[in-house]
């Protein structure tokens, strides 16, 4: 008899790496599924905007612009994915790419176009050769955003031997003349060749970042992710300070600026940028920003933050507009709160958001599946199936890809067909690094696996429909035999980790996953 397990334990997800793709839907296609899909769209087609532009898991953006194109960099895991759009409220993803060696726990990036190509800027925790306790600090380069993108190249700057420093978040300053400084985390910086890809100097420190209020809740100083631009004949820094997490008050951005790459720095008056100032606020964690030039000559930023009472989304990102004042600064425009509907950038239409569903037809994952590289030979896709070799004795072990989530309720559905007495197949809501609580349904064609929870006998077409539902963090479980009609089992929970959904197998034999749907539901 087959029987479906509904599991509720602790578990940490494999480290996220990333994979290739198989082609992006295209605009209006993609925008459509989007839509139907009920994920967060930022245009109201209107000419006004609501945040964020990207929903989900998207912190430490990094933007840049060519000509009248955008282009918007996040991490992953050991690799990355970039983002493109003509008017800044529109995106649609353009790659998603793993690096071949062992590098890993890549953090914030720094997105960069000179010589005619594109850099990436990344801080590596891991990678071959490391002989000392900071990151390194790597560049990747392409010609074509949708590459092909080098291996990265270790910028070789050498490590102080300096209480706290870490090397982490780089920030690339070019002068008018092309003269190049790398800036990290607590205000080192150092200046590197001609073609940005060797440093040649050690790391000094020049900046000290923004005094915070004694009276203000925060998580720490935590100066971090400095980005630059040149303006008027000064050269601006934007920093994060405050701490990624803690109270939703803590992050911030800040502004500094210098007649010299090298400093000395002088605060804005008009600090901080972007802060969430209460826990009422739609948006917390508001900080990590980019300031830029658009195409028509309006300024804008872009940052990341968490949409209040559902950090477990994730840091998604955010765009203002920016005014300047009188004597020099940038400031965010007044009249327009992050939450509120704001006025549109001008730019074409090229269709938003990514695709969360898969009918697992294209040959190659598609750009919404994130793995890690020692799964990727038991993982096939084509002919809508996901064919997936089952490894391990229990889901940590086991094969699995996952996908992150948008909306604070929605449902994920899939088929599952087992092939192997021996092997295990499932789907599950959790946490994707960190020890937590997990949601995991699981399906078998052996005997029974025993653990907590409640098994119920399933009909013999030899495949079963598996669906979680999650409203507002209330768990509840679901299968069918024809994906239509759903028979509710177990008991729900309440869950408070990151929205991530995998699919996993482990044991001996295949698990073939088919007709995978993701709908948001408000």
């Amino acid at each position: 008899m087959r029987r479906i397990w509904f599991i509720c334990l602790l578990f940490s997800c494999i480290p996220g790496s990333v994979i290739s793709q198989g082609p992006v839907v295209p605009g209006a296609s993609r925008a459509a599924l989007v839509k139907a899909e009920k994920q967060p769209v930022a245009d109201q087609q209107n000419g006004y905007y609501l945040n964020p532009v990207i929903a989900g898991n998207y912190g430490d953006p990094s933007l840049i612009r060519v000509e009248e194109d955008y282009y918007m960099a996040f991490s992953r895991g050991n690799g990355f994915i970039l983002w493109h759009s003509r008017d800044l409220v529109n995106w649609r993803p353009v790659v998603r790419h793993t690096f071949k060696g062992d590098y890993s726990m890549i953090w914030a990036v720094d997105l960069q176009y000179f010589d005619g190509k594109f850099h990436l800027y990344m801080p590596i925790n891991h990678f071959p050769g490391k002989n000392h306790s900071a990151f390194g600090n790597f560049v990747s380069i392409a010609e074509n955003p949708e590459g092909p993108w080098s291996e990265p190249v270790n910028l070789e700057i050498p490590v102080p031997d300096t209480e706290g420093y870490a090397a982490i978040d780089p920030g690339l300053l070019m002068t008018p003349e092309g003269k190049k400084y790398l800036y990290v985390n607590h205000g080192y910086m150092v200046t590197l060749n001609r073609e940005g890809t060797k440093a040649t100097s050690s790391p000094e420190k020049v900046y000290d970042g923004w005094p915070i209020p004694e009276e203000w809740n925060v998580e720490c100083m935590c100066l971090e992710s400095p980005k630059f631009f040149y303006h008027h004949g000064f050269y601006y820094m934007v920093s994060a300070q405050g701490g990624t997490s803690g109270p939703s008050t803590a992050h911030m951005t800040v502004v500094a600026r210098s007649v010299s790459p090298e400093g000395p720095w002088t605060n804005s008056p008009y600090n901080p940028l972007t802060r969430t100032y209460s826990v009422e606020e739609k948006w917390w964690h508001q900080g990590h920003g980019t300031i830029f030039e658009a195409a028509d000559g309006t300024w804008w930023t872009v940052y990341h933050a968490r949409l209040r009472d559902y950090p477990e989304i994730g840091r998604q990102t955010l765009l203002m507009p920016v005014e300047w004042t009188g004597d020099g600064w940038p400031v965010i425009k007044a009249g327009y709160p992050s939450g509120g509907l704001i006025p549109g950038p001008k730019g074409d239409d090229i269709g938003h958001g990514m695709v969360l569903s898969d009918n697992f037809s294209s040959d190659g994952l598609g750009i919404q599946w994130s793995a890690g590289k020692n799964h990727l030979p038991n993982i096939r896709s084509g002919d809508r199936k996901l064919v997936v070799n089952a490894v391990g004795n229990n889901h940590r072990e086991g094969t699995s890809l996952s996908v992150g989530v948008v909306n604070t309720s929605f449902e994920v559905t899939v088929k599952i067909e087992i092939h192997g007495k021996s092997a295990w197949g499932g789907i599950a809501l959790g946490n994707d690094g960190i020890m937590s609580n997990g949601v995991v349904s699981t399906f078998t064609e052996g005997p029974p696996w025993r653990m907590l929870g409640a098994d119920i006998p399933v009909m013999d077409q030899g495949h079963i429909y598996l669906k979680i539902k999650n409203h507002r963090k209330d768990i509840s479980f679901y299968c069918s035999d024809d994906g239509e009609n759903w028979t509710g089992f177990g008991k729900g929970l309440r869950i408070h980790n990151s929205y991530h959904v995998r699919l996993f197998a482990w044991g001996k034999g295949q698990v073939i996953f088919s007709d995978f749907r993701y709908q948001g539901l408000e």
